[in-house]
């Protein structure tokens, strides 16, 4: 039987050169080549010297994950990769090898879909079974078939290049008639941000800075857009709660740097309320 080809992408933003490569070393070995996608000021090329599996990519500046998935899928076309695994620099694995074969063994049962691990730190639903249906997943641990990914149009860049990008690529697969599955026996270990408790109130806050603070509005209103059918109470909840209403009082009552920030969010609502969804 023919041998499937994974590839894998990772994005650093200027890590720590012993935890990136501690964290890297957990699956790398086991993946048929990975791309590292380095948004830092800093080129690390000598970090990767000598390891013929690898291509470096250097971007000179930070332009997030989505012109990330974007190259791999070019690559993985191009020299017939069959998944792509994506990757986060602060993620752990502690059983990839394990992980790759159990979705190696379902797609070769003809059972085309998108796979995750269970999350640690995001992940918070009752595990009933081995493979569970996932309806929105993360992009770090995810192995999407190349045969999807191309199908959905591969990552949006400029809606969508960093935050809000798993939602779109999750609802995506839905609208093209596929299905995401949590292998569960798998456990990715993954942290979202570093919140703190901040201001004379100790509020607990991502304290995300402006630049991010008017992306993830941005991106958040034009994803409820584009897949308006799909949207649930509880998606419509998250965008009004917790992209809007409770940041604006994070801001106000805690963050640092309020007036850049606070004019990022007002920047962000309108920018994603005028967004024209590409058809």
């Amino acid at each position: 039987m023919e041998k499937m080809k994974m590839l894998g992408v990772v994005t650093l933003y200027n890590t720590d050169k012993e935890h990136a490569l501690h964290n890297i070393a957990l699956y790398a070995p086991y993946l048929d080549r990975l791309i590292v996608w380095d948004n830092s000021p800093a080129n690390h090329q000598d970090w990767f010297d000598g390891d013929s599996q690898v291509d470096y990519q250097w971007t000179g500046e930070n332009r997030f994950i989505a012109p990330a998935i974007n190259y791999a899928l070019r690559y993985a076309v191009m020299n017939e990769f069959h998944t792509l695994l994506l990757m986060d620099e602060d993620s752990q694995w502690p059983d990839f090898a394990a992980y790759r074969t159990e979705i190696e063994s379902i797609l070769r049962e003809g059972r085309d879909m998108v796979f995750t691990p269970y999350v640690d730190g995001c992940d918070h639903f009752e595990i009933t079974d081995a493979v569970q249906p996932k309806r929105l997943f993360i992009n770090s641990g995810t192995v999407i078939p190349i045969k999807i990914l191309r199908q959905i149009g591969g990552a949006d860049e400029d809606a969508f290049p960093l935050d809000a990008l798993d939602h779109d690529l999750s609802l995506s697969v839905i609208e093209h008639g596929y299905v995401a599955v949590c292998l569960t026996r798998h456990h990715l270990r993954h942290s979202l941000g570093h919140p703190r408790h901040l201001g004379p109130f100790h509020i607990f806050t991502p304290n995300y800075n402006w630049l991010r603070t008017y992306n993830m509005t941005r991106s958040h209103i034009i994803c409820y857009k584009k897949h308006r059918a799909l949207m649930t109470p509880e998606d419509k909840d998250y965008l009004y709660n917790e992209i809007i209403r409770r940041k604006f009082f994070r801001i106000i009552l805690a963050e640092p740097d309020k007036v850049r920030r606070m004019t990022a969010l007002l920047k962000g609502l309108y920018s994603g309320i005028r967004y024209k969804i590409k058809s």
